[in-house]
């Protein structure tokens, strides 16, 4: 690796194919080489946000709007993501049970509560 790019504080090794590379999509692309760098590093940056975040939602470390917090984008994007993925980010039964104690508590209908205690009583939850 002979020659390197500089990048605001940061070097960047290329082998002289990279640098021709570089150079040949430079020309086709009508920007300057460090203009180039620029937009592949922050196109490689979204893409590993929404990478990690969709790895993480699948661990159950985060929950979906959280994914999509992390990866900067907006929540039905980051199901199209996971859809991609083939990461299934339909709610758990559990998820779909304290979603009715919320509506339950906010709306004040006991019936929700009494439907939700019985569905986690045959899951065996």
């Amino acid at each position: 690796m002979t020659t390197a790019t500089r990048q605001g504080d940061l070097t960047i090794p290329l082998t002289p194919i990279e640098r021709e590379t570089l150079r040949q999509i430079s020309t086709v692309e009508h920007l300057d080489e460090e203009a180039l760098l620029k937009k592949f590093v922050r196109e490689g940056l979204i893409r590993y946000r929404i990478e990690f975040a969709a790895r993480a939602y699948a661990r159950g470390e985060l929950n979906l709007s959280g994914a999509a917090r992390y990866a900067g984008i907006g929540v039905e994007e980051m199901m199209r993501e996971l859809e991609q993925r083939g990461i299934d980010y339909g709610p758990t039964v559990e998820q779909f049970l304290d979603g009715l104690d919320t509506l339950a508590e906010d709306f004040g209908v006991e019936e929700l509560h009494q439907v939700a205690t019985e569905m986690r009583q045959e899951e065996g939850l």
